[in-house]
């Protein structure tokens, strides 16, 4: 009986012994995990900064470390640079195509950023699937909306555990997180020149709208004057007119009326494909949600405004004020400059150019090019809600 106390008391020694000395080992373990944690998170921007700045505001990047020195771009709140050389009051910085300096006061570094972006920075939601749903509410069950391709990216307006609410094409529905990858959305500086020719080209779209607004209203006047004289003075010829002159009169002006209208195909066929061929050549230039710059962002009503500015025409602009511009046309009787417009059962959302050979460019979202930005798509990439001639 004692031996076997003995052994039982042996036997609790050595199990304590085994939990006492395990207890350490796991300890450990959780405080290298935590290590790991944070290391990662710490590699993840390490050698980065963030600009701290009001919303309405920017942070100047100066090209020395000085309060009187040039100033060579500019960054946005949530802009994020890659940091060269970090001094005691300035840092030196590359954010974009800008490099220059920075006041260390306005900036947040390495592991600081994180913290700081959950607060103050965007996400963008990265899909990792081939093809994903976009329903209408953030279940299952729900509608879908539209589709959306690996690799697209989305601002994200707001999320829970399980889906995250994005706008595609300005159309608002729920992403599932299983096959989105969520990332911050810092953006990056602009040089001055960019900023300059930003300003410019928002001046020119606007000038150039007036003027077509303004060119069209003129016509319209004429049209009307020359409508009234016409009128008097057929009406005073018809009396004098004979039955064979009447008949000459008839046959040349259907003639005529057959000359002016082939005429006016293939000027508006040429001018069309003047148009297609210049939207191409912004292709990889970036979106912007209420932007209407060619060459620093656009959205897509704003892009196809701004193109067809260039060519003297005034379009609405949204997309859905742009469906009204023009003439209907049917789909399967495109041209090249002609605008194709998307939508689903909410109305016109989205609106591009067709460019021949089944396709259109438009802007298409704010996930960087090819994924987004002004691209070329298939025409029918969505089915068309409708389309419109512009040119004629």
């Amino acid at each position: 009986m004692i031996i076997k106390k003995m052994r039982l008391s042996m036997a609790v020694v050595t199990l304590a012994g085994t939990v006492l000395a395990a207890t350490p080992v796991a300890a450990a373990e959780d405080k290298a995990s935590t290590k790991d944690t944070a290391a990662q998170s710490e590699s993840k921007y390490e050698n980065k900064a963030v600009a701290d700045v009001r919303s309405n505001t920017t942070l100047n990047i100066r090209k020395a470390g000085n309060m009187n020195s040039e100033i060579v771009g500019k960054m946005k709140k949530g802009n994020i640079a890659t940091v060269l050389e970090k001094g005691s009051e300035w840092s030196k910085v590359k954010s974009g195509n800008a490099t220059g300096y920075v006041k260390n006061d306005y900036l947040v570094f390495d592991n600081e950023i994180e913290e700081y972006a959950k607060d103050n920075v965007k996400q963008v939601a990265k899909v990792n699937t081939e093809t994903l749903r976009l329903r209408e509410k953030a279940t299952t069950d729900s509608d879908i909306v539209s589709l959306v391709g690996e690799g697209d990216t989305y601002t994200v307006n707001n999320q829970n555990d399980e889906w995250v609410k994005v706008s595609v094409d300005g159309e608002t529905g729920y992403l599932s997180k299983d096959y989105t990858e969520l990332n911050y959305s810092f953006g990056n500086a602009k040089t001055m020149a960019e900023i300059e020719a930003e300003q410019k080209a928002k001046e020119e779209a606007a000038a150039a709208k007036a003027a077509a607004q303004a060119a069209k209203s003129s016509a319209s006047t004429s049209t009307s004057s020359t409508a009234a004289s016409t009128s008097t003075s057929s009406s005073s010829s018809s009396r004098r007119s004979t039955t064979s002159s009447s008949r000459r009169s008839t046959a040349a002006s259907t003639s005529s009326s057959s000359n002016t209208a082939a005429s006016s195909t293939v000027t508006g066929s040429t001018t069309g494909a003047r148009i297609a061929s210049y939207a191409k050549q912004f292709v990889g230039n970036p979106y912007r949600y209420g932007g209407t710059s060619l060459t620093n962002g656009a959205d897509c009503s704003g892009f196809v405004m701004s193109v067809y500015a260039h060519f003297g025409y005034g379009l609405n602009r949204t997309s859905s004020a742009q469906a009204s511009n023009g003439v209907a046309v049917s789909t399967s009787s495109l041209q090249p400059g002609d605008l194709l417009f998307y939508g689903s059962g909410s109305g016109i959302n989205h609106v591009a150019i067709y460019i021949g050979g089944g396709q259109v460019v438009h802007a298409s979202n704010s996930a960087p090019y090819p994924k987004g930005g002004i691209k070329i798509s298939s025409a029918f990439y969505r089915t068309p809600v409708c389309a419109r001639r512009i040119v004629r």
